[in-house]
């Protein structure tokens, strides 16, 4: 279990403003890095916006539209502020991390890297399977709609938010467990408890997966059990994580 016992005798001996001011710097480094990923996406701001549009392009193999004269400003301005944080990503993780190790023991410090280290590979290799498989699989499967008489003429700023709505979705998706894993640990919940709850995990599986996807059956059990694999996930890695603490003791 994670103890902030450290972290309180830091903040009886500092000041809180210190570790405002701390907070501050690491939030300027922070936006400077995405602010440097701008200016570079501002040498070629054309290629940034194709590499977000490039899933659906592949498909239409047609132009993108846009209706008011600064919607390609504004398309193009969004591409480049999600390229730019993407590769900042790994800025944003060394910096919780270096804000959080000072207060931890030795034995966190290695819990909290791991669990860093997961959700970044996570986000990677999510990022990756969302931007080369599912993006285009979606985007091939909402073409097959158009016909003679209703034929796609995609806006560009339109599908930039339809990108960055699925992707928010996905990152949503896989993000839960380590959230839930987070808020168990701190409240000492145990395994066993956690487990008491399939019941009630099969029910919101089901429900997310009939809120979140189409109305079509094959769709909504997919999903419903992709949110049910992650509870069982979470209470594996709550007995490892247990097993391991109790082993340390």
């Amino acid at each position: 279990m994670f103890s902030f016992y450290p972290l309180f005798f830091i903040i009886m001996d500092m000041p809180f403003f210190a570790h405002f001011n701390e907070l501050k710097l690491r939030g300027l480094f922070f936006s400077l890095s995405v602010f440097l990923c701008l200016c570079v996406s501002f040498l070629d701001p054309m290629c940034a916006l194709f590499i977000i549009i490039k899933p659906l392009w592949i498909h239409t193999q047609g132009p993108l539209l846009f209706t008011h004269p600064l919607e390609g400003i504004h398309a193009s301005l969004g591409a480049q502020g999600i390229l730019g944080f993407l590769f900042s990503w790994p800025l944003l993780i060394y910096h919780f991390w270096s804000f959080m190790s000072s207060s931890l023991f030795l034995y966190e410090k290695k819990i909290l890297s791991f669990i860093l280290f997961v959700l970044t590979s996570v986000f990677t290799l999510g990022f990756y399977v969302f931007y080369t498989g599912l993006l285009p699989f979606f985007c091939k499967f909402l073409l097959t709609y158009s016909s003679w008489f209703a034929v796609l003429e995609p806006r560009v700023l339109d599908y930039l938010f339809f990108f960055l709505r699925f992707f928010l979705l996905l990152l949503f998706f896989l993000l839960i467990p380590f959230l839930v894993f987070f808020i168990c640990v701190q409240w000492g919940k145990e395994p066993r408890s956690i487990e008491g709850l399939r019941s009630w995990a099969i029910v919101f599986s089901a429900l997310l997966g009939g809120l979140l996807s189409p109305p079509e059956i094959s769709t909504q059990v997919l999903i419903g059990f992709g949110f049910y694999l992650w509870f069982e996930v979470l209470v594996l890695g709550l007995w490892v994580y247990w097993i391991n603490t109790e082993n340390n003791k």
